[in-house]
């Protein structure tokens, strides 16, 4: 017997962010679904498939080389939409090359809260992430505002 759709759900934001954390292109691919709409306001335009995440992901490891996601609270969890959303802290230190695009290190650390409303399909996978954070937070943090 599989697991419930609530269950699913529920331990999806674990499961995505535990990928992460742990720097693994694998399980990403495993989560997401082949096409799939990203929001988040550090990009520039929306990713809509693998290979932008997974750009995406190793832009943001090159740049916060200790970048890391802290969970806050349960996941709130809506099984007739297959949404859930669950807020985090990103805690990382901005000491390398490539992320945020033309910025040198700043070596300087960030902690800010934020926000992922994800939707969800039948299989597990993400068909759409919605990121909400401040970016000048950020950008102040790492003494570029």
């Amino acid at each position: 017997m599989g697991i419930s759709i609530r269950e699913s759900l529920t331990t999806y934001p674990t499961r995505y962010f535990a990928a992460w954390n742990g720097r693994d292109l694998d399980v990403v691919a495993g989560l997401l679904a082949s096409r799939f709409s990203w929001v988040d306001p550090s990009l520039p335009a929306e990713i809509t498939d693998l290979e932008g995440a997974h750009g995406f992901f190793q832009a943001g490891w090159q740049g916060f080389p200790d970048l890391r996601f802290d969970l806050v609270g349960d996941p709130l969890v809506d099984e007739v939409t297959g949404r859930v959303a669950q807020e985090w802290r990103m805690i990382g230190t901005h000491t390398g090359e490539g992320f945020p695009p033309g910025v040198p290190p700043t070596g300087r650390a960030f902690d800010l809260p934020g926000t992922d409303v994800f939707t969800v399909d039948a299989e597990g996978r993400a068909i759409a992430i919605h990121a909400y954070w401040d970016v000048t937070t950020l950008a102040r943090q790492l003494g570029l505002a």
